[in-house]
């Protein structure tokens, strides 16, 4: 199936960049359940995809950059309400760039000095010219995001009347004892 436009969901697991026999720039996007294809070029359709949701590529990654701070390869936020996290193996303007879904990497491992095969949630493969520790820090960073985004939407739903009930600690552990010293930030010190 050949679309144009291609709405990223939660079983789309990658994006990656195909010729076509005259030499067009296409993608060829993986799903858990079908392959599909799009005239657009990865880039193309991540960016339309964040724009259809009211951001863009750059918006994307400046929130991110706000969020992890200054990163290379920003993993970005695709769907807030889904909690949908891609991030891209390389510079996403190069033109053998794969971006994958966070949300649909089952495990990794090494291949090769410069080369990672992926195993996604369905049990398809894929093999990159990227290496193991180069994608892990990939993946980490993708994960924090993840993680982050998840413990905002979280706090945001806690009532500010709650929060300004909040203690805040100090909790410390000296090598040499058993115990952890818990002292309040706000109030007189409290022993464990």
């Amino acid at each position: 199936m050949l679309d144009e436009f291609y709405t990223i969901h939660e079983n789309t697991m990658a994006f990656l960049p195909s010729y076509d026999g005259v030499g067009s720039y296409k993608t060829d996007i993986l799903e858990v359940d079908a392959l599909k294809e799009s005239l657009l070029s990865p880039i193309e359709l991540v960016d339309k995809n964040l724009r259809y949701f009211g951001s863009s590529l750059k918006g994307a990654s400046e929130g991110t950059r706000y969020i992890l701070g200054e990163v290379n390869m920003y993993p970005v936020i695709m769907n807030h309400k889904q909690q949908l996290v891609w991030f891209p193996t390389k510079s996403p303007k190069k033109n053998d760039c794969v971006w994958l879904a966070l949300n649909h990497i089952k495990n990794y491992k090494k291949n090769n000095n410069q080369s990672t095969e992926i195993i996604f949630t369905n049990d398809s493969s894929l093999n990159i010219q990227l290496s193991y520790s180069s994608f892990e820090k990939r993946i980490n960073r993708a994960s924090m995001l993840k993680f982050r985004l998840e413990y905002h939407s979280s706090f945001i739903l806690i009532p500010p009347s709650i929060q300004r009930n909040f203690i805040k600690y100090d909790i410390i552990k000296d090598a040499n004892d058993l115990n952890y010293q818990i002292h309040s930030k706000d109030k007189d010190s409290l022993d464990s």
